[in-house]
């Protein structure tokens, strides 16, 4: 039952994530004049409200995953999976904040404030990528290791392949491809985020190559 909290809690974070991105249309691009936004935040704010919620869960089921895969990184490696998922869940926090904060009074915001307070919500997707880098480069090491399974080793080498890329999003043209929380943040880098730590849970959920009863919640110390 212990190694099924992983896979359980890595199920539970894409199910809230996905419903997190689907309760509210896509938000008005960084091109889009603030008046944009105010229309988009007025039409939406309990739905905003939603989305922070079931992201504050998705957070809570995600951080499980991380514990869990944790116990099986050790040294430098282990030290800077913990920093990503530290800053990333900080990240993605902080967002929260700016999103939902913004919705309580939309009808009494100023299309420059609103512009100026997306924006820089904008730019977690870009800024994201560092942590995720933090985050699945250590398992490819692992898993080269023998501490998790090969096909993860690919599914994170693909996933930071990607968000080095993705960095281009910080300086990516407005009403591009590439612009700041535009479509490779939200759909390309998004889609692959949700894949690698739903694999990471299925993967914690499997006994460590060389120990089938080793548990996953036992730290390999080194």
């Amino acid at each position: 039952m212990v190694r099924q909290v992983p896979l359980l809690a890595a199920v539970a974070f894409a199910v809230l994530s996905v419903l997190a991105v689907v309760v509210v249309p896509l938000r008005p691009g960084v091109d889009r004049p603030g008046s944009e936004i105010v229309d988009h935040l007025g039409a939406h704010a309990g739905a905003i409200r939603l989305q922070a919620l079931l992201t504050a869960l998705a957070l809570l089921a995600l951080a499980v995953v991380i514990g869990y895969a944790r116990g099986r990184l050790g040294g430098p490696a282990g030290h800077i999976f913990t920093l990503g998922a530290a800053v990333l869940i900080t990240q993605v926090g902080i967002a929260a904040w700016f999103s939902a904060g913004l919705a309580l009074h939309a009808e009494t915001l100023d299309p420059a404030t609103a512009r100026i307070l997306a924006d820089i919500s904008s730019m977690r997707g870009p800024i994201l990528t560092v942590a995720a880098i933090m985050l699945a480069g250590p398992v490819v090491w692992a898993a080269r290791q023998g501490r998790f399974p090969r096909w993860l080793a690919v599914i994170a080498a693909v996933f930071v392949v990607e968000q080095f890329v993705e960095l281009l999003t910080i300086i990516g043209p407005a009403g591009s491809f590439i612009a700041p929380g535009g479509p490779m943040n939200v759909f390309l880098g998004g889609a692959l985020f949700g894949v690698f730590f739903l694999a990471l849970g299925v993967a914690v959920a499997l006994p460590e190559a060389g120990s089938p009863t080793a548990a996953p919640d036992q730290f390999t110390a080194t």
